[in-house]
């Protein structure tokens, strides 16, 4: 099998809503280059474009990755979704920008001032984690990097424009709510594990220079879970809030 093979099995796991049972270990991509080539091999699959990004670090100035989000799968809040489309739904509260302009590759870096001037909008933002491997969540990162970073799909608020909240909202430690059929589900200490999630947009632009892509402004990038990942197991609804930003909503049937 190559590693065309797998981008082909990701695209016919998600068509056919079959999981991937087994993932041997020689199919593995052996790099993250050729996990992010799959990304992209797996959006032409699908037939759809481009409608957003996840990316995240475990820790301030940690390692950063991200994936492509396709454009079905990017939606407005109050959404509507059905729990069977998804192999698992795990739910995760974040905050999301979009750049106020395209941002086309170059040869040289962009800087962090360059990037945070660039950026237009911010808006709450549920991220649902899902994974085509039968064996998630025990499966190499690279494999899970492969498949669009375990996402599943994402809700978004109202967006605000961004030059308003940049100094009043707090990016690190926001007040936070995030409730299902009104029962709390937030953890006890919520924080996003990168710190202030702008830092990772400066990654992501240089990512995708690196990659040739142009982003482009209708794009929403989510940046990591404030409150970790709360397994849905039943039809209800999901609400949450950030204090200074708005509120989201999935109606899960």
């Amino acid at each position: 099998m190559t590693h065309d093979d797998l981008a082909q099995r990701l695209v016919s796991a998600r068509r056919q809503h079959q999981l991937i049972e087994t993932l041997e270990p020689e199919r593995l991509p052996p790099d993250a280059a050729t996990a992010y080539a799959i990304q992209q091999a797996v959006i032409a699959g699908l037939g759809t474009t481009t409608g957003g990004w996840k990316i995240g670090a475990r820790t301030p100035g940690g390692a950063t990755s991200g994936a492509p989000l396709p454009a079905t799968l990017v939606q407005a809040s109050p959404a509507r979704l059905e729990r069977g489309t998804f192999f698992r739904v795990l739910v995760e509260l974040e905050i999301a920008f979009r750049f106020s302009e395209p941002i086309a590759p170059r040869a040289e870096a962009y800087a962090r001032d360059e990037v945070l001037a660039r950026v237009g909008q911010v808006l709450p933002a549920i991220e649902i984690v899902d994974s085509r491997f039968g064996e998630w969540p025990n499966v190499a990162p690279l494999a899970q990097l492969a498949d669009s970073q375990n996402n599943g799909a994402l809700v978004t608020g109202h967006a605000q424009p961004y030059p308003t909240l940049a100094r009043s909202l707090d990016f690190v430690a926001p007040e936070l709510t995030l409730a299902f059929d009104g029962v709390s589900i937030l953890p006890e200490a919520p924080g996003n594990p990168a710190g202030d999630p702008r830092e990772l947009l400066v990654w992501f632009v240089n990512h995708c220079a690196a990659m040739g892509i142009t982003i482009e402004p209708e794009w929403t990038i989510t940046t990591g879970s404030y409150t970790g990942a709360h397994r849905i197991d039943a039809p209800g609804v999901l609400h949450g809030a950030i204090d200074g930003l708005g509120e989201v909503e999935i109606e899960f049937v």
